[in-house]
């Protein structure tokens, strides 16, 4: 059986499910990592027995690797996605692409000059609720869709605790990237026309984080559809899940409503409920699985069989022109058009 060498770059919250799903995937050899932190790199190398680097340059001189993912921090994937692309690296991208058109674009042209597959981990496009809505707005009974509503909102830990990095982006790089790509996938690959965007900076900033707390954003698509997009990161630490969104969409004929934080599951404990989310990432017998982890194994298949990738570098432009049109919008005041 023909094998193919995987390396992650990023060894964190989510480079580590990666780790996982290459690590037990019958298709792969996981021949390294890189990650910068040095105790991290050490539990790693530990857990997993793979050879951690502190560099992509000592990681490429020393393996042999055909695929790449790139789960940096968000501000921090292109640079890590050109050096891979330019060793002739297939490669998967963590959420988002990169967090300007103008880089995305960039990533687009290197890999058509160097005949290498570029893939965006949207792992949301593989939630089973999410595909069943996107099946039945392709129905011809159901209509055009009309108008639409997403929020995603995280608790307040995670840009005070969780990300080192949270005053270098934004609820919007973070999660309204998410919000977007899905609407697209929604609506089969619909493009945006105009943005509108307000929001409010000042619960994070006083908090010594500079970045937004929320933002709403109103966007009009080729196909007509309106949707009004709500994203943020201050929710309360009580709050039983790390997030919140939902959506609703409204066509000619039918109404969708879709809620990702309650699924029929709860827990209680003498400190706290809790709403987990079982379909997204569980671990069995040390291994993972889940929407969160079969982009992981489809990227995979798609580098070796060339089974059509659900997301695409395409993909992640189009949700990084919005989310860029957005910032833009709030900057100005201004309706901005694409």
């Amino acid at each position: 059986m023909n094998k193919i060498n995987a390396a992650v770059i990023g060894a964190g919250i989510y480079g580590k499910h990666h780790i996982n799903a290459y690590h037990f995937n019958p298709w792969v050899n996981l021949v390294g990592f890189c990650e910068i932190n040095p105790e991290i790199r050490a539990k790693v190398e530990s857990e997993f027995q793979v050879p951690g680097y502190a560099s992509l340059a000592e990681l490429f001189a020393a393996v042999d690797v055909d695929l790449v993912s790139v789960a940096t921090p968000d501000p921090f994937h292109f640079d890590a996605t050109i050096e891979s692309i330019n060793a002739g690296k297939h490669v998967l991208i963590e959420k988002p692409m990169a967090t300007t058109s103008a880089e995305c674009r960039e990533i687009i042209r290197c890999a058509a000059e160097r005949g290498v597959k570029i893939g965006v981990d949207y792992h949301k496009r593989w939630d089973g609720m999410a595909q069943s809505i996107h099946h039945e707005l392709l129905k011809p009974e159901t209509g055009q869709v009309l108008r639409g509503y997403m929020s995603m909102d995280d608790i307040i830990d995670v840009p005070k605790n969780w990300l080192s990095w949270a005053n270098v982006s934004s609820p919007v790089h973070f999660l309204g990237t998410h919000c977007f790509d899905l609407i697209r996938y929604y609506m089969n690959g619909a493009n945006a026309v105009s943005v509108y965007a307000i929001g409010q900076k000042k619960k994070l900033v006083a908090e010594g984080i500079d970045s937004w707390d929320t933002i709403q954003s109103f966007v009009t698509f080729d196909n007509g559809a309106q949707w009004t997009v709500e994203v943020g990161w201050c929710l309360p630490h009580s709050f039983p899940k790390a997030n919140d969104g939902r959506s609703f969409v409204i066509t000619e004929n039918n109404y969708y409503r879709a809620d990702a934080q309650l699924r029929g599951y709860e827990m209680f404990t003498p400190q706290r409920s809790a709403t987990p989310n079982y379909n997204f990432i569980n671990y069995v017998n040390n291994r993972a699985s889940g929407y969160g982890i079969q982009p992981i194994h489809d990227f995979v298949e798609h580098i070796l069989f060339d089974i059509p990738y659900l997301a695409t570098a395409e993909d992640g432009l189009q949700a990084t022109l919005i989310c860029e049109a957005v910032h833009n919008s709030l900057s100005t005041g201004s309706v901005v058009h694409l």
